[in-house]
């Protein structure tokens, strides 16, 4: 069997000469204000977007901060103050330049100013949520609240995915967890946060459950954890 032979449009060796069919199909998708040049265009792009094939690359980061301030600074006294916004939008305070052209910030923030360089800042973030208590649930856990199903947060859920690192807690809470939605939800309490019990802040900080109880030793420590690890092996 021979090869069959290929013939292009114009001469061009990207678009394949359309048939009487697909001339036929272009003049009917024309009354829905689809033109030949888009008809070739969308084709061509759903053709190389099949032969494309994108890295997935890890990222630089691997751990998140996420400092929860309820009831925190407005975002037009802090990282967004829209200068050119009537004074019922911007708020009362100044601005100060970033190392950034033509980004500013509040005049409170001179030194963040100073690493704008450095750091992303997410101003659209936002949700649809009329109450306090709804949005927080969205920020923590990514979702709506349902009154069928308690989620996760996106702390218990790192905790699942990845486990502990260097025997380290995957998860901490400083210095305890804030709210409900920062639980573990649906999954195992084991995904849930560790929480610190102290505020590092505070004189005479300590780490709860890091030292042992009163009157523990660790001989009696160890048979403690012996009758555990048998109790969970039976069951």
């Amino acid at each position: 069997m021979g090869s069959e032979k290929k013939q292009f449009w114009c001469g061009g060796a990207d678009h394949v000469r359309p048939s009487r069919r697909d001339m036929l199909y272009v003049g009917m998708v024309g009354g829905l204000s689809l033109t030949l040049g888009k008809y070739f265009g969308m084709t061509g792009r759903l053709a190389n977007a099949e032969q494309k094939f994108y890295e997935s690359k890890e990222g630089v980061a691997k751990s998140v901060i996420h400092i929860f301030l309820p009831g925190g600074m407005a975002a037009q006294e802090s990282w967004d103050p829209k200068p050119l916004a009537p004074i019922e939008y911007r708020g009362p305070l100044g601005t100060t330049p970033t190392k950034l052209s033509g980004e500013v910030f509040s005049e409170l923030m001179k030194n963040s100013a100073q690493v704008a360089d450095k750091i992303t800042i997410v101003r659209s973030m936002t949700h649809g949520e009329a109450a306090h208590e709804r949005g927080t649930h969205n920020m923590f856990t990514g979702y709506r609240p349902s009154p069928a199903l308690q989620f996760p947060s996106m702390g218990s859920v790192v905790s699942e995915e990845f486990g502990s690192k260097n025997n380290m807690p995957p998860y901490v809470c400083i210095p305890a967890q804030p709210n409900t939605f920062a639980g573990s939800g649906y999954l195992s309490s084991a995904y849930g946060p560790f929480s610190l019990g102290s505020d590092p802040a505070n004189g005479g900080f300590k780490v709860q459950d890091l030292n042992l109880p009163g009157g523990i030793d660790d001989n009696r420590f160890g048979r403690r954890k012996t009758m555990l690890e048998a109790v969970d092996a039976h069951f």
